[in-house]
């Protein structure tokens, strides 16, 4: 099943000074869902298409992407619970599983980290390290400079998410420490991607 998302606000917005200025991590959120405007705008600021070419919101060497979204539903309108991989090219959902138990989110983190389990959605964040290596072989220090650019690609994705949910006056933290075996069952992974960092996302 795939969900058209609507499209993004490409005009109006606060300035980016004042969202780099007011720019917190949120980990308390209140029971109300997303509108799913906002969820468009998240995933778009993540990895939106910005441009013919089909550049992206995220800068990426070598124009590699090699990261992948899957979305946690929880609370969110128009959007039934569930597990989502986001396709940047259309700007849609695909729904590849059905909704993630309380349980089971609380469970990914490491430590006591309750905002898994409340937050209204979770944006998984996964890369193909092993691609990104290869990619960059012969720059040294071999086997090290592709997973270099990975992290930093992934950096510029979180970043433009918290700032965007500044914007918007909903509340974002990044989650790093995360049971990486259980991340991957979770968020449904193939083989050839590993977890990088989960993004929970809910009203404030």
């Amino acid at each position: 099943m795939i969900f058209q998302l609507p499209a993004p606000e490409l005009k109006n917005s606060e300035s980016l000074v004042s969202c780099i200025e007011a720019r917190r991590s949120v980990r308390e959120y209140t029971d109300a869902p997303l509108p799913i405007s906002v969820v468009s705008q998240l995933l778009w600021s993540a990895q939106g298409v910005t441009g013919l070419d089909h550049k992206r919101a995220t800068p990426s060497a070598g124009g590699l992407y090699p990261l992948r979204l899957t979305i946690l539903v929880q609370r969110v309108a128009e959007l039934e619970p569930g597990t989502y991989e986001y396709q940047a090219d259309s700007h849609s959902l695909k729904l590849i599983g059905g909704r993630v138990s309380e349980r089971a989110l609380k469970e990914l983190g490491i430590g006591d980290q309750p905002w898994l389990k409340e937050a209204a959605l979770i944006i998984g964040v996964a890369a193909n390290l092993g691609e990104a290596v290869q990619r960059f072989e012969s720059q040294p220090p071999q086997g090290v400079r592709g997973a270099r650019y990975v992290y930093m690609e992934m950096g510029a994705l979180a970043q433009n998410v918290h700032l965007q949910s500044t914007a918007l006056g909903v509340g974002c933290v990044l989650v790093a420490g995360f049971d990486d075996s259980k991340a991957k069952k979770t968020l449904r992974l193939p083989l050839d991607l590993e977890p990088a960092a989960l993004l929970c996302i809910g009203q404030r």
